[in-house]
């Protein structure tokens, strides 16, 4: 029905109050999320507002620019990966060297920074070959209609995210097969998951 042309959500989970045309980042963070619009899967609106975490070298981006993002966008899901599998506060805007030493501490392993960040890849790889086996896809990827007609003023006048540039970008920042949005088996592969899509 015509009514759903107005439902403000990406998968069926409603919008946060994050505008995603005023952060392009937080628009391909959406529409590439499991669980479609939520900013608990990446809040990266926070870098395009100016926080870059330059441990994990995700510097602040442009908010209206569409390309040269998607590694980064890519790069902070992961770390919220992690953050959320540790039952992390992300307001607490804890540096991500405690994390390594809380982590070590507490499981007696000598974890590495870049460690952990595969850990979250890996999990957020996993997320996505079981949402393949659901059935969502490339298709599902992308915001209502009404988030891509721009506003006739503010401060994102006139401009809607380039969501095709991005998720191109997005797609072989991740090693995913652009046609269907799906891990390929390289990337199951380099990351030791033995699953098949």
């Amino acid at each position: 029905p015509r009514s759903r042309e107005f439902a403000m959500t990406v998968k069926g989970q409603e919008l946060p109050m994050h505008d995603p045309r005023a952060m392009t980042g937080q628009a391909l963070a959406y529409v590439t999320s499991p669980r479609g619009a939520c900013h608990n899967q990446s809040d990266y609106f926070m870098v395009e507002m100016g926080n870059s975490i330059d441990e994990l070298g995700i510097p602040m981006t442009e908010r209206l620019e569409d390309g040269g993002k998607a590694h980064y966008v890519a790069r902070h899901q992961d770390w919220r990966t992690v953050c959320n599998s540790l039952v992390t506060c992300f307001f607490a805007a804890t540096p991500p060297s405690t994390y390594v030493k809380l982590l070590s501490a507490a499981t007696g392993h000598d974890w590495s920074l870049e460690e952990m960040m595969r850990a979250g890849e890996r999990a957020w790889n996993l997320k996505r070959a079981y949402n393949g086996r659901l059935g969502l896809t490339r298709a599902t990827e992308k915001l209502p209609k009404l988030l891509l007609e721009p506003l006739p003023d503010g401060g994102q006048a006139g401009h809607v995210p380039d969501m095709e540039l991005m998720l191109h970008e997005y797609y072989a920042a991740r090693g995913w097969d652009e046609a269907t949005g799906l891990p390929t088996p390289q990337k199951l592969a380099e990351l030791g998951l033995n699953i098949q899509l």
